[in-house]
């Protein structure tokens, strides 16, 4: 059996642009898959890839499986599958046995390798592929391999009951989801943006309540309810402090944003005598993925899209509109032919 050849979307010396590319695969393993690309979210973490020439990018993908080594007994050609930001690791140590293989010593993650999900097809393990329910497009199922599992993770690491208070920070594209899965879990949710001009997009996500960060002053907060959790999914610093004094006792602040400077507790004394919580949470492994993906079916949780086509031109569009903040909530791009 010969390998493929492969037609893709690298990065180029100026941040933003792509040129197309092909390159060769060796013969399948006998544990690995070929899959066609069907559609590819673009992620915030691409972007921060692309300041690095000769990437090919992307790692929300689903597509279908057309070839299959000798091994693979999980799927079968013409299987819709996708795959996430993990790509391997040893499936041997205390970590991968305890299902938290996401913090393998030997894990393999995007970007590593350069078989990634800008291409037309891509060359996959099949241990870290992971069926798409028949309730979910490709097109809807592709932002939730990276983003929709990120706000999962988080919300599903926290392990709070159902009669749990949580504020949502930045309605974006993992904000949108986080709405929506936060709500489908059963808690009360609470979306904080900066302004009102996305108070009833909001609404219809699945926040019950509304607040407008432009509003916070020390009173405004002093009388603000308060939150067991807060999930803060925006890449800019915030007023620290502010968002400390909305937690309630035993609270905790989730973050999944990446602020640009240093995270200052100052009211250490009152931190440690609520007994609040600091934490960072990324997203999680394959017994994660897959409890993801049959909840977002079942509950109908689905990412706002943006279409765009697979092409150098479109991967720039879709870059520049992602930087300007003009896409809701969610770039996908399709392979053209």
């Amino acid at each position: 059996m010969s390998g493929y050849k492969i037609k893709a979307f690298a990065t180029t010396d100026k941040v933003g642009e792509f040129k197309e590319t092909t390159y060769d695969t060796p013969p399948l393993k006998e544990d690995e898959v070929y899959i066609k690309m069907l559609a590819a979210g673009l992620c915030h973490t691409d972007i921060l890839y692309a300041t690095q020439p000769d990437v090919i990018l992307g790692h929300e993908p689903v597509g279908e499986i057309v070839d299959i080594g000798s091994k693979v007994t999980g799927h079968k050609k013409g299987d819709i599958v996708g795959y996430s930001y993990l790509r391997d690791c040893c499936l041997n140590c205390r970590e991968c046995n305890s299902g938290n293989d996401i913090m393998c010593h030997k894990r393999v993650m995007f970007p590593e390798g350069n078989n990634n999900a800008f291409a037309h097809g891509v060359v996959c393990k099949d241990k870290f592929i992971y069926n798409i329910p028949k309730e979910l497009k490709p097109e809807e199922a592709a932002p939730l391999m990276c983003a929709g599992l990120t706000v999962f993770t988080a919300l599903y690491q926290a392990k709070l009951p159902p009669t749990a208070h949580i504020a949502v920070v930045g309605i974006g594209g993992l904000g949108h989801l986080a709405l929506q899965f936060a709500r489908a879990m059963g808690y009360h949710v609470t979306a904080i943006s900066h302004t009102e001009s996305k108070k009833e997009e909001c609404l219809k996500f699945g926040a019950h309540t509304f607040m407008a960060s432009k509003d916070f002053t020390p009173e405004y907060i002093s009388k603000a309810p308060k939150f067991d959790l807060i999930l803060d999914t925006v890449s800019v610093d915030l007023e620290w402090e502010t968002y400390f004094d909305l937690l309630d006792r035993n609270g905790a602040f989730y973050l999944i944003g990446l602020p640009q400077g240093p995270v200052e507790i100052k009211n250490i004394i009152g931190f440690l005598q609520s007994q609040k919580t600091f934490k960072a949470s990324m997203l999680s492994g394959r017994y994660t993925v897959d409890l993801m993906l049959e909840f977002a079916a079942r509950h109908g949780i689905k990412p706002a899209i943006v279409k765009y086509p697979l092409t150098t031109e479109g991967l720039s569009k879709a870059v520049k509109d992602s930087e300007s903040n003009s896409i809701r909530y969610r770039a996908v791009l399709f392979p053209e032919n």
